[in-house]
């Protein structure tokens, strides 16, 4: 698909996509006392750590789109994106990571939230993980006119927009 370079000029149709691991229990903290105090409390969660891929899409203007969640369990449940931002998709895998079926709804989330159609093109670059390589979602994205960027294995972390310029944790 041949694209028109100056489309992407003012950056409001490039995005980068990007995954983070984020917990649903709060770390615990250094708790500073007198030194010789022999009982020093300290509040945190008994649960243990549960995994939650969150999945970030940037546009290179500053925007951001709804982001993707994607819980470790066999059923969605509605009460588990409750007060996630607005328009958050909801998505499950056993290991609560990306897989190669479920990226095709990260791309149809992508599209609808971009407004991406052969009429409006956009760029979204990300890195090059099997699961991101899907032929449906690859297919998907060319119907409606978005042109994919993949970065090389093993340099996203220097590479990748959002591992530069944006702090996760």
């Amino acid at each position: 698909m041949l694209v028109n370079p100056d489309v992407f000029k003012d950056g409001s149709r490039i995005y980068n996509l990007d995954e983070t691991a984020t917990t649903t229990v709060q770390k615990t903290c250094k708790v500073v006392a007198v030194r010789g105090t022999k009982q020093v409390s300290k509040a945190t969660s008994g649960e243990r750590d549960t995994l939650v891929t969150t999945c970030c899409i940037i546009s290179a203007s500053g925007n951001s789109l709804p982001p993707v969640m994607i819980f470790p369990r066999k059923k969605i449940n509605p009460r588990m994106t409750k007060d996630a931002p607005p328009i958050t998709l909801g998505l499950v895998s056993s290991s609560g990571w990306m897989t190669t079926d479920l990226f095709p709804d990260v791309m149809k989330h992508f599209i609808k939230y971009s407004n991406s159609s052969k009429e409006n093109p956009s760029l979204l670059v990300y890195d090059n993980h099997e699961s991101h390589l899907s032929i449906t979602a690859l297919n998907i994205a060319k119907e409606n006119g978005v042109v994919i960027l993949t970065l090389p294995p093993h340099c996203s972390h220097k590479m990748q927009p959002p591992d530069m310029c944006v702090l996760f944790d």
